[in-house]
């Protein structure tokens, strides 16, 4: 069998794109790859044939411009896999899917997938109709969460949960809540991006002995500044930081500090990786109301829910913490955490099936 991964964007921005590239080099299963390359530069990737399509974009162009720079890839890609006649085809992200969706219903009915990680201005009638078209045809299609069913037209997805199960394996979990006398520990670890919300939490909770507010990762230094020149000292900040640092990090924590944006569709859908954090450290976690994350992490009892108003929180989470059962919310986490497993090994199975048997 002939396979290709087709996308948009550079390889390492094709987040997880090892779920599919592992299985294959596992399994002794060559592929191909073709991709708009914006950086210039060769990336690893255990790929036979690799496709670079090298595409510079200014800023300044119009928008028509910039579709007629992405329009030669669909032109350079398509000429590929007709040339080379694959058998399957993984289309990554939506965007692709959208772009390639004439091509790929017309040439590759039922022999591709689509990967959705993102929301893709789906309201858009005409985006919806062609991330509708695409999918129609598709073999199967997989998304990261079931919150994009929301945006999405209907469809037996297969939800695949992506996070770094390796690194996830090599924490030491919670043995028990904190008790009265101890500082609850809350923790953003990645990248800090949100500075107006972190802001507010950190003058909600700022020099409570209750609470020490840790903001691990790129982006920190700002929000160290603030809580400096406020005098604020129950604070622990640490800049970037290597992957393999993430486990003691996470070792650290007591609460996860889930707060991104709100009232924006991408972010109210989706999973974050800390969500996966919190179940494998039997930890809860702050989210904020009216999301996904509130929907899931609820189900799981370790979701506390936060709106705009963050002048009382110090006190409600407080005792909400405390009122937490540690037996109940670690058997809730095992339980969760066997769920996803469960939904992760019907996508490889799914893998299987399509790869390793005929057509």
């Amino acid at each position: 069998m002939k396979i290709c991964i087709l996308s948009i964007v550079n390889i390492k921005h094709m987040s997880l794109i090892s779920l599919y590239t592992s299985f294959f080099e596992k399994n002794g299963i060559e592929y191909d790859i073709i991709y708009i390359d914006k950086y210039n530069e060769e990336e690893k990737i255990s790929a036979n044939n690799v496709y670079r399509f090298p595409l510079s974009i200014n800023r300044k162009w119009n928008k028509m411009k910039k579709l007629a720079a992405y329009w030669k890839f669909k032109d350079y890609a398509e000429s590929i896999i007709k040339k080379n006649k694959y058998d399957f085809v993984i289309v990554w992200r939506t965007e692709t899917a959208i772009m390639f969706s004439n091509f790929l219903s017309k040439n590759l009915k039922g022999n591709y997938c689509i990967n959705i990680r993102d929301y893709c201005m789906e309201k858009n009638p005409f985006v919806f109709f062609r991330v509708k078209h695409a999918i129609k045809s598709s073999r199967f299609t997989t998304i990261s969460s079931d919150g994009f069913k929301k945006f999405l037209p209907k469809y037996n997805y297969l939800t695949v949960h992506s996070y770094n199960e390796e690194l996830l394996l090599n924490c030491k979990p919670k043995i028990r809540l904190n008790n009265y006398n101890e500082p609850i520990r809350i923790c953003f670890i990645g990248y800090v991006r949100f500075f107006d919300i972190d802001k507010k939490l950190i003058d909600a909770l700022g020099n409570d002995h209750r609470y020490i507010i840790q903001f691990f990762g790129e982006g920190s230094q700002e929000l160290k500044t603030y809580a400096d020149n406020k005098g604020i000292v129950n604070t622990e900040f640490i800049g970037g930081f290597p992957l393999e640092d993430t486990v003691k990090l996470l070792g650290s924590a007591d609460v996860i500090n889930n707060l991104y944006g709100f009232n924006n569709i991408a972010l109210d859908t989706a999973i974050s990786t800390k969500f996966y954090y919190a179940l494998h450290q039997f930890i809860p976690i702050l989210v904020f109301k009216k999301t996904f994350m509130e929907e899931i992490s609820k189900e799981c009892g370790l979701g506390f829910a936060v709106g705009d108003d963050f002048s009382n929180l110090a006190d409600t989470f407080y005792e909400w913490y405390h009122s937490l059962s540690f037996d109940e919310l670690k058997w809730n986490c095992l339980h969760e955490i066997e769920e996803i497993k469960k939904s992760n090994s019907n996508f490889q199975n799914l893998l299987e099936n399509t790869f390793m048997r005929n057509f």
